[in-house]
């Protein structure tokens, strides 16, 4: 078959999956994008201007932007170790370890959440615990505190890293660890010559699934931040359902998946940058 052939082909076998998309997201998108110009009448930008002229919510996308970050640095630390130990793991049980590794995605995001703010109340076995150091105030709670929302996101995120790492790390020859630590290089050097730099597609790849998903999450942060929760998602919640505001609600809605493409954009181009230099 002709390249050009093949190319027909694979635009068939792509068309289905292509017009979903188009009409469960892009049209949709371009609703919103629609919906957002709309004051004034019939074009304009004041949406827009409000948001970026407010510093509360403009503090409100800092807060998303800075949860996303603290959560994807909590993720990769502890999630580097684990999709490492599970990849080199030559057990017969290793399978169902990183299985178990996926445990906290079986469970709904309301009750996870539910478990936390138990958890993070001020009577709580969490907050008790952190009283109990003296390094904080005897009523001190982390239900609707931002450390709170980060612990509780990196907890449901933490295996999308894993496991993301995990099928990078397991296509890395060890012998070329070996191989380093054979000329001299000490272990932790060899992790950081090697395995990690090997492994830099998977962590780009990590970030960026941990970061989006966390500047966008609502279910967690409306209800382990509570009132104090002022993030993006909650942030379009209240004035769509609540104020009634549809116009800066796709604003900001507008503004958030602007911010993600970027995001998605530079990590791809990262991303290139690294199979470029690994060729």
């Amino acid at each position: 078959m002709s390249r050009s052939g093949r190319g027909l082909v694979a635009a068939g076998l792509l068309a289905p999956a292509a017009l979903l998309f188009a009409i469960l997201f892009v049209w949709p998108q371009l609703g919103l994008f629609a919906q957002s110009v709309t004051q004034p009448a019939p074009f304009g930008l004041a949406a827009y201007e409000r948001f970026l002229g407010d510093a509360y919510y403009l503090g409100v996308l800092g807060n998303s932007l800075a949860l996303g970050g603290c959560v994807t640095v909590v993720t990769l630390l502890l999630g580097f170790p684990l999709a490492l130990l599970l990849a080199r793991m030559e057990s017969r049980w290793a399978g169902l370890l990183l299985l178990l590794t996926t445990f906290p995605l079986w469970v709904s995001a309301v009750v996870r959440s539910f478990a936390w703010m138990v958890l993070f109340f001020r009577a709580g076995v969490a907050s008790r615990l952190l009283q109990g150091t003296g390094l904080v105030a005897s009523d001190y709670q982390l239900l609707g505190s931002f450390t709170g929302v980060v612990i509780a996101l990196a907890q449901v995120l933490l295996p999308i890293m894993i496991v993301t790492l995990y099928a990078v790390i397991r296509g890395i020859d060890r012998d070329l660890e070996d191989a380093a630590m054979s000329l001299g290089a000490a272990p932790s050097v060899a992790m950081w010559l090697v395995t990690l730099r090997l492994a830099r597609g998977g962590v780009l790849a990590g970030s960026l699934l941990v970061f989006s998903l966390s500047v966008s999450a609502f279910a967690t942060p409306s209800l382990v931040g509570g009132a104090r929760a002022h993030f993006m998602a909650v942030t379009i919640y209240e004035q769509t359902l609540e104020l009634l505001d549809w116009p800066f609600a796709s604003a900001i809605s507008a503004i958030l998946l602007a911010i993600a493409l970027v995001v998605a954009l530079s990590y791809g181009r990262l991303l290139g940058d690294n199979d470029g230099a690994a060729r």
